[in-house]
């Protein structure tokens, strides 16, 4: 993450004095040009980095400059421990921790101590009811890109069946509270985003492989991570679940009726997840488009009747 990338090349600069730019780009694994663009950052945010060239040249700090509460205040010092908080609640990264540790350094050194009032914002990246084996398999993909590992993962796509991928990990992503590994799959030879919630079983391999020139950076959505057809749908719900329909689907989507119902016209993948999501809603949803989903739903009621048919019949 750049934050906390921009704080550790501040306090390896703090630490180390000169640091060279190729040191600083393969220490964090990423290129030349994000180093130059994190330096100018530092530069513009009121640290002086001075450059000096040469072969023993580098980059350092200008001398007798010194971090104190002047450049950071209590306040935002408590509010950057409350961001890499947040993200420290999802994985077991010992260099998050250690961040953590020397923040929180800078806070008891202050002359004021710590205040008595935390942040006003807590994150925290686990949903409620979260599987602990997720900060698992973060922390091991996290060594994995670090040492540039190969990955055996056994993964089960949203139809239900089962792979198993041999993939090279360039990075993890986080998107709301969902974790992500963005890599190289060598089965299908292209990049590839997999869900960690959706792998069974990771075994991180002896082989290594050279470095990835692609990186997410800002992330967007691609059509070829579909896994199916987007149809479109028209959607009636029942009042008295207004508020899941509206935690759920973009609100420009939603029209109130006079009644109150919600009539919903969205686009969606036609998979498993979508006919669940539909069934979910029992009685509160009606669909009116397309002729085939609704046949589907009145389809996979029918079956279920039949099983609780089946049971009173046997009771009787």
């Amino acid at each position: 993450m750049k934050l906390e990338r921009l704080l550790a090349i501040i306090m390896m600069l703090l630490n180390k004095r000169r640091v060279s730019a190729r040191e600083l780009a393969d220490h964090f694994e990423v290129s030349m040009r994000t180093v130059y663009r994190d330096l100018e950052a530092i530069n513009a945010a009121g640290i002086p980095i001075v450059a000096y060239p040469g072969a023993s040249g580098g980059y350092e700090i200008m001398e007798n400059f010194t971090i104190d509460r002047q450049y950071l205040s209590i306040e935002e010092l408590v509010a950057v421990i409350a961001a890499l908080k947040g993200v420290h609640s999802s994985t077991a990264d010992k260099q998050i921790g250690q961040l953590l540790d020397k923040i929180r350094a800078l806070l008891f050194a202050a002359p004021s101590g710590i205040p008595n009032s935390d942040h006003p914002v807590v994150y925290d990246f686990n949903p409620w009811g979260s599987a602990p084996g997720i900060a698992q398999k973060v922390t091991e993909l996290r060594e994995a890109i670090e040492k540039r590992q190969r990955v055996s993962i056994v993964y089960t796509k949203i139809q239900g069946d089962s792979l198993e991928r041999a993939i090279e990990p360039v990075t993890l992503i986080i998107k709301g509270y969902v974790w992500y590994v963005y890599g190289f799959c060598l089965c299908r030879m292209e990049y590839r985003l997999f869900r960690l919630s959706r792998i069974e079983k990771l075994s991180v391999l002896t082989e290594e492989f050279p470095p990835h020139t692609a990186h997410v950076g800002k992330l967007e959505w691609r059509e070829e991570w579909d896994t199916g057809q987007r149809i479109p749908l028209v959607l009636r719900f029942s009042p008295e679940v207004h508020v899941r329909v509206r935690d759920m689907l973009d609100p420009a989507a939603i029209e109130t009726e006079e009644n109150g119902s919600l009539l919903v016209r969205t686009m969606m993948v036609d998979d498993e997840w979508l006919r669940g999501m539909l069934l979910s809603f029992g009685a509160s949803l009606t669909v009116l488009e397309p002729d085939y989903v609704r046949k589907r739903i009145w389809e996979t009621t029918k079956k279920i009747l039949s099983n609780y048919e089946k049971e009173e019949n046997v009771d009787r």
